[in-house]
C-alpha cells in the first residue's frame, strides 16, 4: 500500500481506483506590506488618542478657576525681622498686594504684585547676603529716594535692586525675580524711614 504522501486515490464510476500525485500545496498568501503598516499605525494612533483626549479634556482648568492673587499678611515676617535685626520694615505701596512672605531666621522676604509686575523687599543683618540676593550683581551707583540715599545694584540680566543699611540691618528692594520698574522699586523704598 502506498504511503500517505504518495498520492491521492480516486474511485471512478466503474469502481476502479486511480492514484494521482499529490497536488502541490499552495504557497501561503504573502502579506502586502505597506498597506497593513499604514492601517496598523492608524489603529495605534486611534487607540492613543482614545486614551489621551479624555485625560487632556478632564485635566483642563475650570473656566471659573481664575488666576487671582492670593494676598498674605506680612506683618508677622516684619515683626520677626525687626525683633532679630532692629531694622525697619516697609509697608505695602498703594496698589500693590503682598503675596509672598518668608523668614528663615536669616533673611526676611516679602513679595508684592501689581498687575503683571512683581518686586520684593528683603532684609537681614550685615551685607554678605546682598550679592546672592542681587544675582551676583554689582553696584552701579546711587539713587535718592525720599531724601535717603540707596545703592543701585544690577545683575547681568538687567534686574535692578536698591540696597540700604539701617544700623546693623540691611534692606534690599528688587532682587532677581523682580519685573518692576525703577520708579516702582522707589515707591517701595520710600515706605522705609529716611533716617
Amino acid at each position: 500500500m502506498p504511503g500517505r504522501d504518495a498520492g491521492r486515490a480516486l474511485i471512478d464510476e466503474n469502481g476502479g481506483v486511480t492514484i494521482t500525485d499529490t497536488a502541490p500545496a499552495a504557497a501561503p498568501a504573502r502579506k502586502r506590506r505597506g498597506r497593513e503598516t499604514v492601517l496598523d499605525m492608524i489603529r495605534t494612533l486611534a487607540v492613543v488618542f482614545a486614551l489621551v483626549l479624555p485625560l487632556w479634556f478632564f485635566g483642563q482648568a475650570s473656566p471659573s478657576d481664575s488666576k487671582a492673587i492670593r494676598p498674605v499678611d506680612p506683618s508677622e515676617t516684619y515683626k520677626d525681622y525687626h525683633a532679630a535685626t532692629g531694622g525697619p520694615a516697609p509697608s505695602t505701596p498703594a496698589g500693590w498686594v503682598a503675596n509672598v512672605q518668608a523668614y528663615d531666621g536669616e533673611v526676611a522676604r516679602v513679595g508684592y504684585v501689581h498687575q503683571k509686575h512683581y518686586m520684593e523687599w528683603q532684609g537681614s543683618t550685615g551685607t554678605a547676603w546682598v550679592s546672592d540676593a542681587t544675582g551676583r550683581g554689582s553696584r552701579t551707583g546711587t539713587v535718592t529716594v525720599a531724601g535717603a540715599e540707596w545703592q543701585r545694584w544690577e545683575d547681568g540680566s538687567g534686574h535692578t535692586s536698591l540696597v540700604r543699611t539701617f544700623g546693623k540691618a540691611t534692606s534690599l528692594v528688587g532682587g532677581i525675580r523682580e519685573l518692576a520698574t525703577l520708579a516702582e522699586l522707589e515707591s517701595l523704598a520710600a515706605t522705609l524711614p529716611a533716617a
